[in-house]
């Protein structure tokens, strides 16, 4: 799903004929660091979604932005919300 989210990296090379769809979305990680505890963070952005994307492959994306931005690779997820940016 590479060409369908632009996440808070900014990264987004459209497929041409592609119609996008704003999205607002927030995920809440917690990951284990040394000593028995554990660091936690709040995520959130708006992403440009390609019509027809699975909820599953944006939310996989957003993990992904999660573990870069926090340098684990062992994240539990404790909250995710996706829904359309535009209030109407």
């Amino acid at each position: 799903m590479a060409n369908a989210t632009t996440t808070t990296t900014g990264q987004n090379t459209p497929v041409a004929g592609t119609t996008f769809r704003k999205y607002m979305w927030l995920i809440t990680v917690q990951w284990p660091v040394g000593g028995g505890g554990f660091g936690n963070a709040t995520f959130s952005n708006t992403a440009d979604i390609a019509v027809g994307a699975s909820r599953m492959e944006v939310c996989s994306q957003i993990l992904d932005l999660a573990k870069r931005e926090t340098g684990s690779n062992s994240l539990n997820v404790l909250f995710f919300a996706l829904e359309p940016d535009q209030i109407i």
